[in-house]
């Protein structure tokens, strides 16, 4: 029997990480949390009640999967992973560090093998990256990403934002309405004019694709949608590529479902790709300025782009235990 220890349990992501979770058997659940201490969460078989971080010092977990803001992350990864214990974690923090693998596990999931410390990329990152990943036969060079991303990516209280019309003093998460807008900033504003969020989408892909030299070029942008990521991508390739082969390449990818009936009205939408585990890809069409590609992928945000990830990654760490699964 695994320990498990699910921290930020009752977030928009830990919810959804616990119901893949529950199901599990020969594992143990446990779920910890600041803001929700001594709330009961109804489980298939039980109830749970989440305990406070400081407990999670003393609980005795075999695996972490850290659900939380980067503060929290920093300050109890560091203590649990000096004594043995396997963490996963969703935040930015420990993500571009040398010794950290990034995983995302259809593509580079070998490098989380014997890790105590993996790190979930961010969620525009891991839809980019399993379609992107798919083409690299085609040799990139050069990609640049456009994102549409949805309200939830920015937590409960940005899902509340979303409802507010033209309401300043009612919003918690933005700062401006959302509510028939587009906000053209997501993250910090860096001194060369770019955002925190685009760095984590350029620096972040090199890291998992091992494209070290790939030019990134990443605009990030927040849409009124409650769930799921669109990314525009234009990839430019050393490699000729026509668009049939593309597209059977997208097409034999893990984790990916090609839309691309374009005549039939037929291309991924966030009412097409909400609740599931894939990544919709369509549009796909030549790049009329260059030797490239230009399509459209959608995914859940909190599900594919986070939760389902993190799942893949412990699944991963259980099947090394030849004991478990």
């Amino acid at each position: 029997m695994k320990n498990i220890a699910i921290v930020g349990a009752t977030g928009l992501v830990g919810e959804k990480l616990l119901s893949l979770t529950e199901g599990l058997r020969g594992v143990r659940l446990r779920l910890f949390g600041n803001a929700s201490v001594g709330k009961t969460v109804v489980l298939r078989t039980r109830t749970a009640t989440v305990e406070s971080c400081e407990a999670l010092l003393r609980a005795k977990s075999d695996i972490a999967m850290f659900m939380t803001p980067n503060e929290v992350s920093a300050q109890y990864i560091p203590q649990l992973v000096k004594r043995g214990v396997i963490c996963v974690d969703n935040s930015s923090h420990f993500r571009l560090r040398h010794n950290v693998p990034l995983v995302v596990p259809c593509v580079n999931g070998e490098s989380a093998r014997g890790k105590l410390l993996i790190a979930n990329p961010n969620c525009s990152t891991i839809q980019t990256v399993i379609a992107l990943n798919a083409l690299k036969d085609f040799c990139p060079q050069k990609m640049t990403a456009v994102t549409f991303q949805s309200a939830s990516g920015a937590g409960k209280e940005a899902l509340d934002d979303l409802e507010q019309r033209r309401c300043y003093g009612k919003l918690r998460q933005f700062r401006h309405p959302l509510y028939d807008n587009l906000i053209p900033m997501i993250g910090e504003l860096r001194p060369d004019g770019t955002t925190t969020e685009e760095r984590k989408l350029t620096d972040e892909t090199r890291k998992i694709l091992s494209l070290p030299r790939l030019k990134v070029n990443a605009f990030c942008v927040r849409v009124p949608v409650s769930v799921c990521h669109g990314v525009f991508v234009n990839v430019q390739f050393k490699r000729k590529a026509d668009v049939a082969e593309v597209k059977e390449a997208l097409r034999g990818a893990p984790n990916v479902l090609l839309l691309d009936e374009p005549q039939c009205q037929l291309y991924p939408m966030p009412l097409t790709l909400r609740n599931t585990k894939y990544v919709g890809v369509g549009r796909v069409c030549k790049d009329p300025t260059g030797n490239g590609i230009n399509f459209f992928c959608v995914a859940d945000n909190l599900l594919r782009g986070a939760a389902y990830n993190a799942y893949e990654i412990l699944l991963d760490k259980l099947r090394e235990d030849k004991t478990c699964l």
